[in-house]
């Protein structure tokens, strides 16, 4: 029996989790919901995936184990199809669509969680460096990291949280969006697409540093394929031949890619984004019932992609290795760690990363105020 008496810390935490749990949630439209729910679905499972795959790698890393969960680094090139279908889907029913005031949103809705987490992973590489990976930092990558470059100066690509390689990516591709609609004034971002095909295509054909290998990988055309399934999803999923169940079967696909050995980054492109985006092509129409507890953890996503990995070290290097051959007590302690980077997700979502929002998105529209026709 569960005893009705907590210690005041722990309450304080239980009732912040349970407001954050229940809060009502914004939908766009009825017309819309769905499309909203499904996407914010798939960055639930995104993300998870993303948490399993580093849970199984730290934990091989540091007890010796085969690590058998690779195929949960899909969650990555899901999280970019995912964004190709958003932006895409913004700049299709955005009114007035200022290149300057997206970005600046795009910044309002990353910027503050990610610097909070780069400030606080810098804190512990100087408190604690034996907690964490690659402690290893410099003011140049810090800076740089922070308008999510890559280090011109040391020539660099991996920000100081690691982790943040992706939203590097995202960024770019945010640039690309920007800068291809107020060249060519298109909203379909068909014409962002074509940029972005030409520069994975140069990185084929030209031999470049790592900065230039960086943003010509193959990988970016996975934005490529989610502007595609906004554009032409829709009639798709009206033609007959068209069955979503058939996703069912793609695990079973990733699982073979993944146990067959063959990967590469030239080739995860084909590999891990072309199933990705047929998954997300599929489960648009597939997952239309309501799912609030699913819906939950897709709100909370980016805060679990941030600080996973906080919590996965913390348990491998100092909880997993006292237990490492009681497998009882390893998995009970797994549950934990999930539970916590679960918990402090929905803490860290309402508490801090949706108000600083729209805090900055409030400011935003004192600039650009919205316009009736």
């Amino acid at each position: 029996m569960i005893s009705e008496k907590r210690p005041a810390t722990a309450g304080i935490a239980y009732a912040a989790f349970r407001r954050a749990a229940s809060a009502p949630r914004v939908v766009v439209s009825p017309a819309q919901a769905g499309t909203v729910d499904s996407i914010q679905y798939l960055r639930a499972i995104a993300a998870w995936l993303v948490v399993f795959h580093h849970l199984s790698a730290s934990l091989s890393s540091q007890l010796g184990w085969a690590n058998g969960f690779a195929i949960g680094a899909i969650g990555v090139d899901i999280f970019f199809v995912i964004s190709g279908y958003i932006m895409a889907m913004i700049a299709a029913r955005t009114a007035h669509f200022s290149p300057l005031e997206f970005m600046l949103r795009r910044l309002a809705r990353i910027a503050p969680l990610y610097w909070l987490m780069t400030f606080v992973f810098c804190l512990l590489c100087l408190l604690y460096p034996s907690v964490v990976n690659n402690p290893g930092m410099s003011w140049t990558r810090l800076l740089f990291s922070l308008f999510f470059l890559p280090d011109f100066v040391n020539g660099t690509t991996l920000p100081t949280l690691i982790i943040g390689w992706t939203l590097n990516y995202e960024f770019f591709f945010y640039g690309v969006v920007a800068l291809s609609i107020w060249l060519s004034g298109d909203r379909t971002l068909l014409v962002a697409a074509l940029i972005l095909c030409t520069c994975a295509a140069l990185g084929a054909l030209i031999d470049g540093d790592k900065i230039f290998e960086f943003y010509t990988q193959p990988i970016i055309l996975e934005f490529v394929l989610g502007i595609l399934i906004w554009n032409y999803g829709a009639s798709i999923h009206r033609k007959r031949w068209f069955k979503p169940l058939w996703l069912l079967g793609l695990p079973l696909i990733f699982a073979a890619v993944a146990l067959s050995g063959i990967y590469s980054n030239e080739i995860r492109f084909m590999l891990w984004g072309v199933p990705s985006a047929l998954f997300v092509l599929g489960a648009i129409p597939l997952f239309s019932m309501r799912l609030p507890w699913l819906a939950r953890l897709g709100d909370w996503s980016f805060s679990t992609y941030l600080l996973h990995i906080y919590v996965i070290q913390l348990f491998v290097k100092v909880m997993a290795s006292a237990v490492a051959d009681s497998y009882g007590l390893l998995a009970f302690e797994a549950m934990i760690a999930l539970g916590v980077i679960m918990l402090v997700s929905a803490l860290q979502f309402s508490c801090f990363e949706r108000p600083a929002t729209q805090v900055l998105n409030r400011w935003l529209g004192t600039l650009w105020p919205k316009r009736l026709s």
